[in-house]
């Protein structure tokens, strides 16, 4: 699992999560909810949580290894203290206010939240985080992503950004088909009313303000295209 993330998961604030996923092995159990909130003038809240707590048991016995694929295995003390430093960093960047975050380590749940002036702001943000986790190898998918609203419509892009020879790698591991066991959910809220959103798997809430998208890790990795679309919102 910890390939997965590494390749793919970049495209996602969860990325600056790469020292504790790192030491994951296919989980299914895993639950992931993004979700932003956008106001009428582009600016807005974005909240992210990484929940492990129903494999509590599996990650606690692979932090317990000294090492996992030969990198070094962190303490729960280093992974706070990175954690925090990434904190840190991301309240530096242009645009970026109110970051707040908790690493749970008891019960490895990840919260981690922030105000943004616009969402272009939050996605450079985002990518400048990336690269300096990454030593500046940023890849051409991340820097080509969108994050946009703009004339009452809001645009997620992310491109295919799995290749076919990472999902035949991730598909050969045995235990891929535990992916189709857990939850990935991304929800957007907006102060007008949503008139129409283009995923056919997006579900417009029932006060017609929210829009949320439910997959599993697997059928991100067989179409990562689900991940692209467009919300359209009341003038």
């Amino acid at each position: 699992m910890y390939y997965f993330y590494q390749k793919n998961l970049k495209l996602n604030l969860i990325r600056i999560l790469i020292v504790v996923v790192a030491v994951l092995t296919f989980s299914s159990c895993i639950e992931l909810i993004e979700d932003t909130k956008i106001n009428s003038d582009g600016s807005g809240t974005y909240k992210v949580t990484l929940n492990l707590s129903s494999s509590t048991t599996r990650v606690n016995a692979i932090m317990a290894l000294d090492s996992i694929d030969g990198k070094k295995v962190p303490s729960k003390t280093q992974l706070k203290e990175k954690f925090k430093e990434y904190l840190q960093e991301l309240s530096i960047q242009q645009g970026i206010t109110n970051v707040e975050g908790d690493l749970n380590t008891t019960n490895w749940i990840v919260n981690l939240s922030c105000d943004f002036a616009s969402l272009n702001h939050l996605k450079n943000s985002l990518v400048s985080l990336g690269a300096s986790i990454n030593k500046n190898q940023t890849s051409k998918n991340i820097e080509n992503i969108r994050l946009t609203y703009n004339d009452h419509v809001y645009t997620r892009f992310f491109g295919s950004f799995i290749t076919n020879r990472m999902k035949n790698d991730l598909q050969k591991d045995k235990d891929y088909g535990r992916l189709s066991e857990g939850k990935f959910v991304f929800i957007q809220r907006f102060e007008k009313p949503v008139q129409k959103v283009s995923s056919s798997q997006a579900i417009i809430a029932k006060n017609n303000k929210a829009v949320m998208l439910k997959l599993n890790p697997q059928e991100i990795i067989k179409n990562p295209e689900l991940l692209n679309y467009k919300i359209f919102t009341n003038p």
